[in-house]
């Protein structure tokens, strides 16, 4: 082996290849400089805000229990306030549709009970009441709905009528239209109801129709509840069997009855 063989040797660094780094030091005085005016500006606060604050803490600590009450509150009484909300909306549409002036009215109901407590109702579209006479109600295009006994039900309409409420009596005219609600339809120039007693008259002429044929009266009294019903003569009545049976049948005449 050779022991001559040369180390490598360490030349010096020239002073000129010496990088000096400042930037740390820099950043270091920036963040001193920035600190200084904050520190400089920072009070300490005065007795009067700090007594403010203890104030603001105490009622923060009342106030925000209480609106978590009062929240939780809302949330449990709500569905009653939804119902009581949509109640008032439907009367406001009720009370959209009535208009009333210098004693008339549109769309008017009434309600009341017959002797035996069975309701009624009359419905109407224009009603004129009379200040000299409080009692008297003229309706335009009326409809009575009376309740029977069994749970029957009877229709009454017509174009003009008049309703004594304290009496509780309807008169009705012109184009009476009388519908019970086995089939029966019975047709007048006039009819008067005594809505307490449901008791229905009238002394003109009808013609009536219904599952047992056709009649034709001059006058008729029915009483609803206690199923009663008499007609005046002379009168035509043609029963169902006498449709069926041979043309040249005559008709059967009805009896007057006092």
């Amino acid at each position: 082996m050779n022991d001559n063989k040369k180390e490598p040797s360490l030349k010096p660094l020239n002073s000129s290849s010496k990088v000096e780094r400042t930037d740390f030091q820099n950043k270091q005085n920036y963040l001193k400089q920035r600190a200084r005016p904050s520190v400089a500006r920072r009070q300490v606060p005065k007795p009067e805000e700090i007594h403010r604050r203890k104030q603001v803490i105490k009622w923060t600590k009342w106030i925000l229990p209480a609106l978590a009450l009062l929240l939780l509150g809302s949330i449990a009484v709500w569905p009653e306030i939804d119902r009581i909300i949509n109640t008032n909306k439907e009367i406001i549409k009720q009370l959209a549709r009535i208009k009333v002036e210098s004693g008339t009215m549109v769309g008017a109901t009434f309600h009341g009970l017959d002797s035996h407590d069975r309701p009624y109702t009359i419905t109407s579209n224009k009603v004129v009441q009379k200040s000299n006479n409080s009692d008297m109600i003229r309706l335009s295009d009326p409809k009575a709905d009376i309740l029977l006994q069994n749970n029957d039900w009877l229709m009454v309409t017509a174009d003009q009528g008049i309703y004594m409420q304290h009496q509780q009596n309807l008169n009705l005219y012109d184009h009476v239209v009388l519908y019970r609600d086995d089939g029966l339809f019975m047709y007048s120039d006039i009819a008067d109801i005594a809505l307490k007693y449901s008791v229905v008259t009238a002394d003109n002429w009808i013609h009536a129709e219904g599952p047992f044929g056709q009649l034709d009266a001059q006058a008729y009294f029915l009483d609803l509840h206690a199923g009663i019903a008499q007609f005046q003569g002379p009168g035509r009545l043609i029963l169902n069997d006498d449709k069926k049976s041979s043309s040249s049948s005559p008709s059967q005449p009805l009896k007057s009855s006092e």
